[in-house]
């Protein structure tokens, strides 16, 4: 079959704090068309993606913004650049800064004891978040599942000692791209809580930079996809630095049907020793017909470094299934009860106890499927 190249949904114009607007727009559309590009593609469809971020966006709903933090409007036609794009890795995103009419950008000074709280609707607008020196802060996110069409771009910058703990709940149904791009400074600390279900087009796309000595990053992710539905997770932890540190779980479940595609790279670049690096990928196979992909990779170019990585597709372990039988516990209810908590491993977090409920709810529908 020939290969039919992916095309912008109509054509992106570069804001005016982009230098060298036009020659960015050919880099970006090469890219788009890239070998790398159509490898990372490989199990997702990208056109419907680009159709969506072509779309007009809104602002996402905030909690009222605690003390200690600032939002700052970039329009497009001004010259200050509210962040540093990703042209060659993320065309995708970078497409949805040339689409939107501005960029916000939340700017956090000190330990900020309230929660961050952002509900996203339909199409976001791109959203930068930076944390300052020393900084700390408690992100939630959660996205409207009655939303059919749902794209969010969001790059995070960590200062010098910075401490972030970001916890995410995506159960909508439709179709879901979302981009997420984090840069960890110097002996800053950042966790992401991941909890999510499938949807007729899911994709998560997540690049995490350890930039300087002493950051630290962990991801802990548990996905549930049902029936036919569609989970795509490509995921980069990268060492730029020495001294870096992160830990990566992931469990996912597919039952009948499902499509589960998962690729975690590690990248510990040249003169970055003593990085410590592990990766976890979990899944289990249940019902008929799943479809499960995992690729855990390690990219290293240098010496002096510790790392890990691994992953298992499997199903229940009879001998468990044959225990609960033996306690009187039907066989449902038992596969019911070790797949959530096989699920509840990866469940932490301040949106732990919502993440438990909704999944624990879908494991009851198909019940009665």
């Amino acid at each position: 079959m020939a290969y039919v190249a992916a095309q912008w949904a109509r054509e992106p114009r570069a804001p005016d704090w982009v230098e060298n607007g036009d020659a960015r727009l050919r880099q970006m559309t090469q890219a788009l068309n890239s070998k790398q590009h159509k490898e990372r593609w490989k199990y997702s469809k990208v056109q419907p993606v680009l159709d969506l971020i072509a779309a007009p966006a809104a602002a996402p709903a905030y909690s009222p913004l605690p003390e200690g933090i600032s939002e700052i409007i970039y329009p497009n036609t001004q010259n200050t650049a509210p962040l540093g794009p990703d042209w060659e890795n993320a065309p995708e995103a970078t497409a949805c800064l040339f689409y939107q009419p501005c960029v916000h950008v939340l700017e956090v000074e000190g330990n900020i004891e309230s929660p961050l709280l952002i509900q996203h609707h339909a199409r976001s607008l791109p959203l930068v978040i930076r944390l300052k020196a020393n900084a700390s802060l408690d992100l939630q996110e959660t996205m409207l599942q009655d939303d059919e069409q749902q794209v969010q771009t969001l790059w995070i910058e960590l200062e010098t000692g910075a401490r972030l703990v970001h916890s995410r709940n995506i159960f909508s149904k439709g179709q879901h791209w979302q981009y997420l791009r984090v840069n960890v400074g110097r002996d800053a600390s950042y966790a992401l809580h991941n909890h999510s279900s499938g949807a007729r087009l899911r994709r998560q796309d997540v690049h995490i930079c350890c930039t300087q000595p002493g950051a630290n990053a962990e991801i802990c992710s548990a996905s549930l996809v049902d029936k036919a539905n569609h989970l795509d997770q490509q995921i980069v932890l990268e060492h730029s630095a020495p001294h870096t540190n992160s830990r990566q779980t992931f469990h996912a479940i597919g039952n009948s049907g499902a499509r589960v595609t998962f690729n975690g790279r590690i990248h510990i670049h040249k003169d970055c020793g003593g990085t410590d690096a592990t990766l976890a990928n979990k899944n289990l196979s249940l019902g008929t017909g799943a479809v499960i992909n995992t690729k855990p990779e390690l990219e290293i170019y240098t010496d002096d470094v510790k790392c890990a990585h691994g992953a298992t597709v499997g199903q229940l372990d009879d001998d468990h299934l044959f225990y609960c039988s033996s306690r009187g516990i039907p066989a449902e209810v038992a596969r019911n009860l070790l797949s959530e908590a096989f699920l509840k491993t990866c469940i932490r977090g301040p949106l732990a106890d919502d993440a438990h409920a909704e999944l624990q709810s879908q494991f009851k529908a198909q019940d009665h499927a």
